[in-house]
């Protein structure tokens, strides 16, 4: 009987890829305009911050990178760059970001039936937190574990490289998750398993009752198969378009592909790696587990 259900997020409950390309490219396409400056020399600058921090959504790229070198003074750099820029990365963010089908119908279920959901993720905290409250899987899963957040980036003499808008709705709680969020140690990022023990652990529920769902071969079937869980290869996340890649590795640096998208990455494991069950849609759990409890 599945007592537990653990998923991954990017890849699993919606398509990292089909937002962060064009979110990127929104943000990008501003900057641009705002500052006149080369794409391509834009995009390594970026480029270079994204790589730093391993992560294409670190909040304060463009405050650490060598375009506010050029434009020190923060109050306009703020107002001019860094303000339509943010709002062009959202509007993308908002328009591309969405569920897979079947996601919300099956944590609605799992909701009601009782059934505890925690998301397991190697994202950062600050987007997948984010992410979790706009799409509203917070108010359905019972926590997320992720890896650590970003802190807000300091001047020499200490002070805030941010608007105060943004420090105050910090404070205020505006970017918080409804749901329990745990950050985790960086060496807990999959395929470690010293998360999903964790989180079996702080849940009360052991290994042998829990389910565990991702797209990605290599670290959530693996870390699944590794702790003795029950694992769900979510295949259907898995399908990105030639285009897509080859835009995402145009922004993309290789470490953050493989944390946020490593099922593209997996290659022809598919063939050769062992899972238990294998998805089309994240609503074929339900069956999943109503069978193991006859």
């Amino acid at each position: 009987m599945i007592r537990l259900v653990v998923t991954d997020m990017d890849g699993t409950l919606y398509s990292w890829i089909d937002y962060i390309v064009p979110a990127v490219e929104a943000l990008v396409s501003s900057v641009e305009r705002s500052t006149g400056w080369p794409r391509i020399k834009i995009v390594q600058t970026l480029k270079k911050v994204y790589a730093k921090y391993e992560s294409n959504e670190y909040p304060f790229v463009l405050q650490e990178s060598e375009i506010f070198e050029a434009f020190p003074e923060f109050g306009s750099f703020d107002k001019l760059i860094i303000e339509p820029a943010r709002i062009a990365f959202k509007d993308a963010r908002q328009k591309y970001l969405q569920p897979f089908p079947g996601v919300m119908e099956t944590l609605q279920t799992l909701k009601q039936r009782g059934l505890p959901v925690v998301a397991l993720t190697d994202a950062p905290r600050n987007p997948v937190e984010l992410r979790a409250k706009m799409l509203g899987f917070d108010q359905y899963l019972d926590a997320i574990y992720c890896l650590p957040g970003f802190l807000f980036p300091q001047t020499e003499d200490g002070g805030k490289k941010i608007a105060k808008r943004i420090e105050q709705n910090d404070q205020q709680g505006k970017y918080r998750a409804a749901c329990r969020v745990v950050e985790l140690p960086r060496e807990y990022e999959k395929p470690n398993p010293l998360g999903l023990r964790r989180i079996c652990e702080e849940m009360g529920v052991p290994p042998s009752e829990t389910l565990v769902v991702g797209d990605a071969l290599k670290k959530d079937v693996a870390v699944a198969r590794e702790v003795g869980a029950l694992d769900c290869w979510a295949e259907y996340g898995t399908y990105v378009s030639l285009e897509y890649r080859e835009r995402l590795e145009i922004i993309s640096a290789p470490a953050i592909t493989k944390r946020h998208a490593a099922s593209i990455l997996d290659g022809d494991i598919s063939k050769r790696a062992p899972y238990t069950h294998r998805l089309s849609n994240f609503s074929q759990l339900l069956e999943i587990i109503d069978n193991t409890a006859s």
